[in-house]
């Protein structure tokens, strides 16, 4: 039997300048951190043959070919695992749309668990690599590739996107103990039970990179990054609310229905209660609600956010990994 653990991220800003129609040309580059909430994907052999797949529903299919979850499916196809698995999937969050790269972590962590099946191990960027080649080329899924080396890499890090087939390029952030932890104490994280299919709030950013509307937005987005990347190193916690705040309003306006009033209310409700920052999650409508704040300003937060689930928040130094690794006698 394998388990393999892989993070959840939360990205700070930067998000969407991965998206290929506007990295290809310009460069993108997040700033993310893998946290402390997991996907974990249990692999082992089938006695009957056949493959049986568990998530929210049981698949028991002949062969891979015939399996209707379209990530366990190619991740198995790429692994070279034509049956004879039993594959559990399982979320300490809602795997589907919370804006935490739920589906991505699930790729990340069938490829690692599949691979150590067989044997073999693959490097952190080998794995996110292949799992984007899985989402992007042979899904046709209109995302960006931050989600996958986030969870594949783990720790708070620059992202960056090179223009013109130049690759991805990983570097963590540098920052004092202290810095980090004023940076971790001051982030509160809400759940807006509102889920929604990323794929298409994406698809209209990716429309509005093609038809020029978005990308001077995107521009700032992206030096977003290195500026966050240049403050935290020097000290300066403080900037990541401000810096939260600069790249909400940015996003807002890149498509619509990122954003809508309910949430509006949300966030303006935090920020008078003294919140520096915040923003959704991933592409926005929904799921997970960012909010950065000073200590002494988060009792005031929460009681204006007490309609919404709080859910603790750490950092995960550690991208995905196997966790067991029993051989079949």
């Amino acid at each position: 039997m394998i388990i393999s653990r892989t993070p959840l991220r939360v990205s700070f800003v930067g998000g969407g300048t991965d998206l290929p129609g506007f990295c290809d040309e310009h460069g993108g580059a997040v700033v993310s951190t893998a946290v402390d909430k997991y996907i974990h994907v249990v692999v082992a052999p089938r006695f009957e043959g056949d493959v049986r797949v568990s998530y929210s529903q049981t698949e028991i299919v002949e062969d891979v070919n015939a399996v209707s979850h379209e990530l366990v499916r190619e991740a198995m196809r790429r692994t070279g695992i034509p049956r004879g698995v039993d594959i559990a999937t399982l979320a300490d969050v809602p795997s589907r749309g919370t804006g935490l790269g739920s589906s991505s972590a699930v790729t990340v962590g069938l490829l690692n668990a599949l691979y150590a099946f067989q044997g073999i191990s693959k490097s952190p960027a080998v794995l996110a690599e292949e799992a984007s080649q899985i989402e992007i080329d042979v899904l046709g899924k209109p995302i960006g590739r931050q989600d996958q080396y986030a969870a594949a890499v783990g720790g708070l890090n620059l992202i960056e996107f090179l223009p013109r087939g130049g690759g991805v390029r990983v570097q963590p952030i540098i920052a004092t103990a202290a810095t980090m932890a004023a940076v971790q104490r001051s982030l509160l994280l809400f759940y807006t039970g509102r889920q929604r299919a990323a794929s298409s709030v994406l698809q209209g950013q990716s429309d509005a990179i093609r038809d020029g509307s978005a990308v001077e937005r995107l521009l700032t987005m992206r030096d977003l990054a290195y500026e966050l990347r240049d403050r935290l190193g020097a000290g300066d916690a403080a900037a990541l609310g401000e810096l939260l705040d600069r790249n909400w309003q940015l996003k807002r306006g890149v498509a619509d229905g990122v954003s809508d009033g309910q949430i509006d209310g949300w966030y303006d409700a935090a920020r008078e209660a003294g919140a520096l920052g915040g923003k959704l999650l991933g592409a926005g409508a929904g799921g997970f609600l960012l909010i950065c704040a000073p200590p002494e300003r988060q009792a005031a937060v929460r009681a204006v956010l007490d309609d919404l689930r709080e859910v603790p928040l750490r950092f995960a130094a550690r991208g995905t990994e196997i966790i067991l690794f029993e051989r079949a006698s």
